[in-house]
């Protein structure tokens, strides 16, 4: 078992950001960290500093960490990929679309994808983690292990189905919730030394998490103005498309809820924005990239396990979803895959 003083630990050692903020007196993040080449900031049409996930997770992996840097305060930004603050130790003021949000310690604060937000600086001894997670984790990992409706999973409903969100967040102040804690504390020293099967037991605990997270009652919450609420027969479906995927219809889909095709059809459309077949697609394709990426099947077969026989438009579709050929994108994981 691993030391959570090993956490301690790390929280107390100065970043190279920490310490060119206290060498400089520069207190402005975003600024320190272009100088130090340490991550590159891209505007978006807004003028808002957008922050993507390609440089924090470079090896491909949807779930990481760091801690958030003291002695500085972060400028308004968004970025590409899911937040969860957790406040070790301390006080952190965030603001985020014009909300400010005083989170003490043992409480988090859970972000939804291309938020506005910023956050006010903090002193030497406030210890606070950034677990970031991307919407591909999200989608795979999370929302196929949650089938009731409650506020996780419209959360991550949310998150996941619907366009143009903005402002979408939940916040718990928890108060040191022991069970909470634990959970956190294993997540980080597993993504922290990466040992065989680190990633079964991350998984693991990231679900408990949320499981506790949906009991909570004590939570302050903001949604995209106007989105509504989606009613839990949606999420019901949604779970149902997630676990027969591989040979369902929409005949069979609308049969099993007792709707007409048309009408199950319309209901996904008005709450995802997505067609059940553009869905459908979408969970095929991540079924061959976790195929490509922890065996060493034949591309071929990898496509053809995951529902496709026609190689060209599953190269095309891969490539619209992933940004490169399933030969790239095996090629930019880890090297030892296991055959099966």
């Amino acid at each position: 078992m691993y030391d959570p003083d090993e956490l301690i630990q790390e929280f107390k050692t100065y970043t190279p950001l920490e310490k060119a903020a206290l060498e400089y007196g520069e207190t402005d993040s975003s600024l320190i960290a272009e100088q130090l080449g340490i991550i590159d900031y891209q505007l978006d049409q807004s003028m808002r500093k957008t922050l993507s996930k390609e440089y924090y997770f470079p090896t491909g992996n949807g779930i990481t960490y760091s801690k958030h840097p003291r002695f500085v305060y972060c400028p308004v930004h968004r970025h590409d990929f899911f937040e969860l603050t957790y406040v070790w130790q301390g006080n952190v003021r965030q603001t985020v679309n014009n909300s400010t949000i005083d989170i003490g310690e043992g409480s988090l604060l859970l972000l939804d994808t291309n938020v506005r937000h910023s956050l006010e600086r903090v002193d030497e001894n406030t210890f606070a983690v950034n677990i970031m997670m991307t919407k591909e984790y999200f989608h795979e990992t999370l929302m196929k292990q949650f089938s009731c409706s409650n506020r996780i999973t419209e959360f991550i409903f949310s998150a996941l189905y619907r366009h143009s969100l903005s402002g979408n967040y939940l916040y718990f102040p928890l108060e040191n919730d022991p069970e909470v804690r634990h959970c956190i504390t294993a997540v980080l020293l597993e993504l922290k030394h990466g040992e065989p099967g680190s990633g079964e037991i991350i998984n693991s605990f990231m679900t408990i998490l949320f499981s506790l997270l949906a009991r909570e009652g004590n939570c302050q919450d903001a949604g995209p103005s106007g989105s509504g609420t989606a009613p839990a027969s949606v999420v019901s479906i949604l779970d149902y498309i997630n676990r027969n995927y591989m040979d369902l219809t929409l005949e069979k889909a609308a049969e099993e809820f007792h709707f007409s095709p048309n009408y199950l059809s319309r209901l996904l459309k008005k709450y995802t924005g997505k067609t059940f077949i553009s869905i459908i697609l979408e969970l095929k394709l991540e079924h061959s990239a976790m195929l490509l990426k922890n065996t060493s099947l034949p591309i071929t077969k990898a496509a053809a396990s995951s529902g496709f026989q026609n190689m060209n438009y599953f190269y095309k579709l891969f490539k619209e979803k992933y940004g490169c050929t399933p030969k790239q994108f095996r090629a930019a994981q880890a090297p030892s895959m296991p055959s099966i």
